[in-house]
């Protein structure tokens, strides 16, 4: 770090390679002429190569300049955007929620209205992705389904979730759902978090797959609800994305075992940002409709 040259110096060496004009710069920095040309020889001696061709009534940037000037500018851009991190909110008024794709669709965006409704002086911005947040830039939140191994960032366990074998009404027999019944129908089945849920939900009954037939699998959890949704497949979905479903009829549990899932959702975000009044109000909203939606034995708080 001591063979770097003053920050002062890269900066003009910035704004006049952005603007080619040693009097731009000066304008644009609120100094001479003169300093900005100084800075400048300061910063080729330092490095001992030319980095502008000086001529009569402009300048331009040398091969070596070239070559510097999108490194000084990244520089630059990543110092901004770390003492934004530490500086008050410069979005007050908006809360950017990262949030995995299956929650949001099925679950958080539904209910964005009744958020907007308690507050109207927020505007929310979701943002569905299944990157990890590193809040590098203007997220103030995030939801994520995993095993709560977040480092560098205050992690909140939410809650836990269950995989149930659902399907249509119709596809029930009148007798009613049993293991010989399942042997003779589609199973599907989700691996984007899960490890062979089928095999698992079966095994804790006592039960081995062989004789079942487990013939749609994909990686999208809403999509899997999607062609259960459809008819001619049972499928092994997660209780938090299918819960509407169930409660309006279009769904039904094939059979009351529920599988623990392996995975829970957290609430996600730099300890800094706690304290900002957007990201309390989102906080608390999300945990009374959590508290409205799922029963207690899946939360993990009950009205803090």
């Amino acid at each position: 770090m001591h063979n770097l040259p003053s920050l002062n110096a890269m900066r003009c060496f910035l704004i006049a390679a952005e603007k080619l004009s040693f009097k731009a710069a000066s304008e644009a920095l609120f100094v001479t002429q003169a300093a900005v040309s100084h800075q400048i020889k300061l910063l080729e001696d330092h490095l001992d190569v030319k980095l502008f061709e000086r001529l009569n009534r402009e300048v331009r940037l040398t091969p070596e300049g070239r070559a510097l000037l999108p490194y000084v500018r990244s520089a630059f851009e990543s110092l901004q955007q770390g003492v934004a991190q530490l500086q008050d909110d410069p979005n007050p008024d908006r809360v950017k929620v990262s949030v995995i794709p299956s929650f949001a669709s099925a679950w958080l965006a539904p209910r964005m209205g009744s958020f907007r409704t308690r507050h109207p002086e927020y505007r929310v911005v979701l943002n569905p992705s299944s990157k990890l947040e590193d809040f590098s830039g203007d997220t103030d939140i995030a939801l994520r389904f995993g095993h709560g191994q977040y480092p560098n960032v205050h992690t909140e366990l939410l809650m836990r979730d269950t995989l149930l074998a659902v399907c249509v009404p119709e596809m029930i027999p009148e007798e009613g759902a049993t293991f010989d019944w399942l042997k003779q129908v589609d199973l599907a089945e989700d691996l984007s978090f899960e490890r062979h849920p089928w095999n698992a939900w079966l095994t804790q009954q006592g039960r081995l797959l062989e004789g079942y037939t487990v013939n749609m699998t994909i990686e999208d959890a809403r999509m899997l609800i999607d062609i259960t949704l459809a008819g001619g497949y049972v499928g092994l979905v997660r209780k938090s994305l299918v819960q509407p479903y169930l409660v309006s009829g279009k769904l039904v549990k094939a059979f009351e075992y529920e599988l623990p899932s392996e995975y829970s959702y957290y609430l996600v975000a730099p300890e800094r940002y706690l304290n900002r009044p957007k990201v309390k109000a989102f906080r608390k909203w999300l945990k009374h409709e959590l508290e409205t939606s799922f029963v207690p034995e899946l939360l993990d708080f009950h009205g803090s």
